[in-house]
């Protein structure tokens, strides 16, 4: 079966539009084990280092089962990388998905507008035809999966699911094809039932937000220091399966709404939502504390942490808040271990 890649920070591209054209969706991640010297050819070093891995990879050439690749507004540098990925990565169909930064009627309007031109262009590429029925069927099999999900991820406060094997099974299903995701899936919440919980009660728990973390190792890292991660707001994680898709509505319309109603990210407006959403989770989920990671360059989160450093310090009962930003690769945890031990300490 034919893939198709997504390369998207915010997750807003429209996996069931895929899968409706028999087009398995794959989305792009990182890799710290690599260096980037021919996207730095092409981009300054100040750029995202997270986006310039991935350019890395694509301009060495995807997998041959990948026959696209679409990119979603997410960032200012990632949008405009965009148009770097038409000059320098040899795939026949690419297509930029102009998602809004507002979440108004207007930005709904255009961004149906825009997903119906995906499809044409899909169509017409695949020689597929795409319809409702088609769509309506995706999104109930993407529906059954965010619920596993979020089942799934329950079993991380109660403390029998470690972080980083939540972490590693939202990246399966990411990358895989759909319906042996939920296959996946089923079995493993059957297995994860049968598991007593930690003995280790000293466990600190966080909620983890931040830019793209999409390396596993980072999360065993932190649990290796004593956290458990319970709850999140991360594109591998809660922001992917929070809430589903109305299957009553109108495809199209159904899933222009649910991207724009997912728990907002931080090159998203307003801010306050985003803020609200973490608040709400973290005391939901009694957290010890918050962690907010910045990849270098990650020029959204680097201007959202002051204002979520100061609310998180205004609350009746404050949240120990920490914020680091980091290079993308395994040796910069090693030298981040001191603060993570201190703040471990503080909370």
């Amino acid at each position: 079966m034919k893939k198709i890649a997504y390369f998207d920070a915010g997750i807003i591209t429209p996996e069931e539009i895929l899968i409706a054209a028999d087009l398995v969706p794959i989305r792009l991640l990182g890799n710290p084990n690599i260096g980037i010297d021919k996207a730095n050819e092409h981009i300054p070093p100040t750029h995202c280092v997270w986006a310039r891995n991935i350019l890395e990879q694509a301009i060495e050439g995807l997998d041959s089962d990948i026959k696209g690749v679409i990119v979603t507004h997410g960032c200012d540098c990632t949008n405009r990388e965009f148009d770097i990925w038409l000059e320098c990565v040899d795939l026949d169909f690419m297509f930029f998905l102009n998602a809004p930064l507002k979440r108004d009627k207007t930005s709904l309007k255009f961004f149906v507008k825009d997903i119906k031109e995906l499809i044409t262009q899909l169509e017409e590429h695949f020689n597929v035809n795409i319809t409702n029925e088609k769509i309506i069927e995706a999104i109930k099999l993407m529906n059954k999966i965010r619920n596993l999900l979020k089942e799934i991820s329950e079993y991380r406060s109660k403390m029998t699911l470690k972080g980083s094997e939540f972490h590693h099974i939202v990246k399966n299903v990411q990358q895989k094809d759909k319906k042996e995701a939920l296959k996946m899936l089923e079995d493993k919440l059957e297995e994860i039932k049968t598991r007593t919980p930690f003995t280790d009660k000293n466990l600190k728990k966080i909620f983890l937000t931040g830019s793209v973390i999409d390396d596993t190792e980072f999360i065993k890292f932190l649990e290796s220091l004593g956290y458990q991660i319970v709850q999140d707001d991360l594109c591998i994680g809660t922001r992917y399966f929070w809430i589903n898709v109305d299957e009553t509505e109108k495809p199209i319309k159904a899933l222009a709404k649910y991207h724009l109603s997912k728990p907002i990210y931080s090159t998203k407006v307003p801010s306050q939502k985003r803020f609200d959403f973490v608040k709400e989770l973290a005391a939901k989920y009694n957290v010890d504390g918050v962690v907010n990671i910045a990849q270098k360059f990650c020029e959204p989160i680097l201007y959202d942490h002051p204002f979520m450093a100061k609310k998180f310090k205004e609350l009746k009962n404050p949240i120990p808040y920490l914020f680091i930003e980091m290079e993308y690769n395994r040796e910069s945890y090693k030298q981040l271990a001191t603060r993570f031990e201190a703040f471990a300490e503080i909370i």
